[in-house]
């Protein structure tokens, strides 16, 4: 289960480069693909601080069910805490714009590394810097936006097309699925439904879905994130919100205790 841990942890720090998202758009009419995009990201929703609790279901090669928190301050940090349904805390998680912490209660081990030195494991564990190219995001803006479904990148040039009622963006490297409302475009709640985010070493395809989407603050916000990494780890992420708070003051705690061991990743 400790292997899982890290597996889905390092997942979505490092299997998430060189990606794209895609969000929905109003109504089906042929618009121009800079429209869509100008639409997407007039609806980009804004937090100062944000926290979410939450129900996660892991698959692989091992499959296990938990809860947890995540507490952000808007380009600042990103704290994770995720607990067995019992409520026990196993394990902790804290990004900054220059350091990766993880704190594994299960076998009393953490790591505490710069952005540069976890940039630098994965390029050794996949065989290619490519891997970890976030475009001109840093990892923490890049995880922030992907968890409250923001567009990630939005700078190749891209091509329009209609599928199965949907808006599908596509560049050479990325393909963003705009998935139409209920609602006109005016009511501007165009949001990410899904994304393909290619790791370039292998050329495989990880799919994002986002879905249940909940208004917060007059803008839209997905309750449900499905990323399937089937074809590079055997690994499949269900997340689904429970509560969500805005606006709020909120704290980062992480101590780590004499008692655990360092470990390299």
């Amino acid at each position: 289960m400790n292997r899982l841990w890290l597996l889905a942890f390092s997942f979505w720090l490092l299997a998430l480069g060189s990606c794209s998202t895609n969000k929905n758009v109003s109504s089906v009419r042929n618009l121009s693909a800079n429209h869509i995009i100008r639409e997407v990201e007039r609806n980009q929703f804004e937090f100062e601080n944000i926290e979410t609790k939450f129900n996660v279901n892991v698959k692989g090669d091992n499959s296990i069910g938990l809860k947890g928190q995540i507490r952000m301050q808007n380009d600042s940090v990103i704290w994770i805490s995720l607990s067995l349904k019992l409520g026990i805390e196993v394990a902790r998680v804290m990004i900054t714009e220059d350091s990766v912490k993880f704190i594994n209660r299960s076998n009393k081990t953490y790591f505490s590394e710069s952005v540069e030195s976890f940039r630098d494991s994965g390029v050794r564990e996949f065989g290619s810097s490519g891997v970890l190219e976030f475009g001109n995001l840093g990892i923490l803006e890049f995880l922030q936006d992907l968890f409250v479904g923001n567009d990630i990148n939005f700078k190749e040039k891209y091509k329009v097309t209609i599928e199965d009622n949907n808006y599908k963006l596509t560049s050479d490297k990325n393909t963003f699925l705009v998935t139409p409302k209920t609602f006109k475009v005016k009511s501007q709640k165009s949001k990410v439904k899904s994304q393909w985010l290619t790791v370039n070493s292998q050329q495989s395809t990880v799919v994002i879905n986002y879905d249940n989407f909940q208004e917060v603050n007059g803008k839209l916000l997905p309750t449900k994130i499905i990323l399937d990494a089937g074809d590079i780890f055997n690994l499949n992420l269900e997340i689904d919100y429970t509560e969500i708070k805005v606006g709020e003051k909120l704290e980062f705690p992480f101590n780590i205790s004499k008692k655990y061991s360092k470990i390299k990743i």
